[in-house]
């Protein structure tokens, strides 16, 4: 089971990585990042399917999805500096909280 959590971080980290180098890529008109990116990108699907075979996928989707949104927001504003306002904040903690909620019951 704790291979799957691994796998699941993994997942993450890659999609992070696919989603940051597309967004440098500039609407795929830099073959580097956009060969990375693609590369990434399936790379995350692929670990995904690894994870998918011992967690529940509704768990493992929430974590993945939630996370995903909330790093991916943080790094647009400290490494992009695009800009996020109040109220994309407070859901992106209200997301935070869901993934918590999700994690504690999503067995029952």
């Amino acid at each position: 089971m704790i291979l799957a959590y691994i796998c699941l971080a993994l997942c993450i980290a890659f999609n992070l990585l696919s989603c940051s180098l597309l967004t440098a890529s500039d609407g795929l008109t830099r073959p580097v990042q956009s060969g990375l990116g693609i590369f990434f990108a399936l790379l995350n699907y692929f670990i995904l399917s690894r994870a998918l075979l011992y967690l529940n996928i509704s768990i493992a989707y929430a974590i993945w999805a939630g996370i995903g949104i909330i790093a991916s927001t943080l790094i647009s504003v400290l490494y992009f500096r695009q800009k996020v306002s109040k109220l994309s904040i407070f859901f992106a903690m209200l997301i935070a909280l869901g993934l918590v909620i999700i994690h504690l019951f999503g067995t029952m």
